[in-house]
């Protein structure tokens, strides 16, 4: 699936098997997602992409190079980057944004076929041993340095400092220490896209899919995140600014709803149309304060042009 970040709103997606490699689809997928941007989201010349290191291939990261924005893609830890650790001197680590023990260093590497303007990121977050599982197939250990990676749990507590390692591609400028902890920070933040899976999943059945016809399941999964999307709009229409960009209302989310949480406080609510001098009026149950709060800022808002 991609996604408008800021906006939660789905721009596009498809629907595998779960065994599907998605690096072949996705320079397709990103061209969709573009296209169902608004045009004036489009022109401000401001559009990125980020995606995970599932999508670590260079079709995608010359398709965001034709179409003119910028990429940051999780890379995969391959032999090569691990070698490239050896030549980033001590003082070309500088702290991260907002993670406590995570430095961030710039690597020149371009894989072939990718942008010539392609850098490489790398992240290294200092662990305690007792943070390291023994079990090698734990998430956290796959992350350390192949040389400690293979220690036991009692030799690896002796070996030093111990970090785990991500690392990034991106054509974003990080010719200097801020502009590339301003970028790893925000590519950091890729995974609210989990939000929309989480909604769409718990919120509106996405997580169950009825049917043997993949026709089928693709009408189902586009319902569920039209769902997630219109709640999202809601909030678009509905939240209060709360400093220069951030929306806030309705609750949990940073500031935006699940699903359930919508339905339960304004769409499953109960109430009674009542007659009082020629005018309808809709009396709600004690507590339920956030369908007129709602229904007064739709009415507010502009006529579209």
């Amino acid at each position: 699936m991609a996604a408008w970040a800021e906006a939660e709103i789905v721009l596009a997606a498809d629907l595998g098997d779960g065994t599907d490699d998605p690096r072949a689809t996705a320079p397709d997928l990103l061209r969709r997602a573009l296209a169902a941007l608004p045009a004036a989201a489009r022109a401000s010349g401001r559009v990125a992409m980020r995606a995970d290191a599932g999508y670590f291939a260079g079709q995608l990261a010359r398709a965001a190079h034709d179409a003119h924005i910028s990429f940051a893609i999780g890379a995969k830890r391959i032999a090569p980057l691990w070698r490239l650790l050896a030549g980033i001197a001590e003082d070309g680590w500088h702290d991260a944004i907002d993670m406590d023990g995570a430095q961030v260093a710039v690597a020149e590497y371009c894989p072939d076929w990718w942008p010539a303007s392609t850098r490489l990121l790398v992240r290294r977050v200092l662990l305690a041993p007792e943070q390291v599982s023994a079990d090698p197939r734990s998430r956290r250990r796959r992350t350390l340095h192949p040389d400690q990676r293979a220690l036991p749990i009692p030799e690896l507590a002796s070996a030093g400092a111990i970090y785990a390692y991500s690392f990034i591609v991106t054509n974003l400028d990080v010719s200097d220490p801020d502009k590339a902890i301003a970028a790893e920070h925000w590519y950091r933040h890729r995974t609210t896209v989990e939000n929309i899976f989480r909604d769409s999943k718990l919120g509106a059945a996405l997580r169950h899919l009825p049917s043997g016809y993949p026709q089928v399941n693709l009408a189902w999964m586009w319902g569920a995140l039209l769902a997630a999307t219109m709640a999202a709009w809601l909030h678009q229409l509905t939240a209060i600014t709360a400093g220069q960009d951030i929306l806030a209302g309705h609750g949990v989310r940073g500031g935006k709803a699940m699903i359930a949480t919508l339905r339960w406080r304004l769409i499953a609510v109960p109430g009674r149309l009542i007659r009082h001098a020629r005018h309808l009026i809709l009396r709600l149950p004690p507590g339920h304060s956030l369908l007129p709060e709602v229904l007064a800022r739709l009415r507010d808002l502009p006529t579209p042009a």
